[in-house]
């Protein structure tokens, strides 16, 4: 029989964290010999790949030529998208990625709060002034009791009374339930892009997730002093956030990361004071590790994945708690950088080290993966 030809599901066109992972995804495997393509999202085809990942290596198919010699890889987000794909595919011989939880269709996923029941929030050895605290302050969680719930859960996502909104609210239905059912397949196959995700799996799903991470990608800047008492945010995660820090700091420039190139990203990362992150990371955020190759200290809320000490190995003096007073002890933290910023890159050594070694542990994790999905 041939070697196996993996084909990896993606939203082609997309310019985030996710499709640039599932792109390293199919260059890892193509630079290892094995046969590997991105096929696109069923809303997505036709797309070109966005051509900030030109530099890896990667094919698009159109189409799976022989489904009993395939295996796919997809993520969580949408599974209804790669129905087609997953139709044809032996379901043993389907991966599914879990990169950004919360962004799952499934409410078991959506509402995911991590405890210390997914993963320690604080670095082994650390004896803690209080116990940690689950990272689910003011956060909804999911509707769980009488009729219809799926349907009242997708109208909670679709509110309002006109067409769209039951349109829609028609097929976040359809999307649950076909989420729920592909998740709870015992032949599908999981890995997980973080510790969060990871804990995920064994605390709601009860199943095993291999970690395989996403390594940033490595880029030159040019090389500008750093601005002093600039505190860089990112508006899509932390932008709902941010005000409740910035009137703590009126004396401090806040500059938003949006609308800019990922060469216009690392530029900014590398010239501020201190990289803050607030919002609730689905899986193990890459500007808060792109901030700290270029030296950047971080500051980082503990949600989502950022709850997790072993996604984010930070000190804990600049890891703060998702809890009553978080704002006071954020800008406190901030501050603590902006006054001394020798000190926070001396504080942070272990964390840029950390960061440096990824791109190692993915190529061993992609060995572990092929090893386990194209041998057995």
């Amino acid at each position: 029989m041939p070697a196996p030809i993996v084909y990896v599901s993606s939203p082609l066109g997309q310019r985030t964290a996710g499709p640039e992972a599932l792109t390293q995804f199919v260059d890892a495997l193509r630079r290892r010999g094995i046969e590997s393509y991105l096929i696109p999202m069923r809303t997505y085809r036709g797309n070109r790949n966005d051509p900030e990942y030109d530099g890896y290596d990667f094919e698009v198919a159109t189409d799976i030529q022989d489904p009993d010699n395939a295996v796919l890889v997809m993520s969580e987000v949408s599974p209804i998208e790669t129905q087609r794909e997953l139709s044809r595919v032996p379901r043993e011989s389907t991966w599914l990625g879990w990169f950004s939880v919360s962004n799952c269709p499934d409410p078991r996923a959506r509402y995911y709060r991590p405890s210390e029941a997914c993963c320690s929030t604080f670095p082994p050895g650390h004896e803690p002034d209080a116990p940690p605290v689950r990272a689910d302050l003011g956060l909804g969680t999911a509707i769980e009791h009488g009729p219809l719930k799926t349907w009242r859960e997708a109208r909670r996502r679709a509110p309002g009374h006109s067409l769209g909104a039951y349109r829609a609210a028609a097929v976040d239905t359809v999307s649950m339930h076909y989420a729920a059912g592909l998740i709870d397949d015992p032949r599908l196959r999981f890995f997980a892009q973080s510790y969060f995700a990871q804990g995920f799996a064994w605390e709601v799903l009860e199943r095993d997730a291999m970690i395989i991470t996403d390594p940033i990608r490595v880029v030159d800047v040019k090389h500008e002093a750093r601005r002093h008492n600039t505190v860089l945010y990112n508006v899509v995660k932390s932008g709902t956030m941010i005000a409740a820090v910035q009137a703590l700091l009126p004396d401090v420039e806040f500059r938003p990361i949006e609308k800019m190139s990922f060469a216009e990203v690392a530029q900014a990362l590398s010239e501020g004071t201190v990289y803050l992150e607030l919002g609730h990371l689905p899986g193990r955020d890459r500007m808060s590790r792109e901030a700290a190759h270029f030296g950047t200290p971080v500051v980082v809320l503990a949600r989502g994945a950022g709850y997790c000490w072993q996604d984010f190995p930070l000190p804990v003096g600049y890891r703060i708690p998702f809890q009553e007073g978080w704002p006071v002890q954020a800008a406190a933290a901030v501050r603590r950088v902006l006054d001394d910023p020798d000190q926070a890159i001396r504080d942070q050594r272990s964390y840029r080290e950390w960061v440096a070694g990824e791109r190692e542990r993915y190529e061993e994790a992609m060995d572990r993966w092929a090893d386990a999905a194209l041998k057995a």
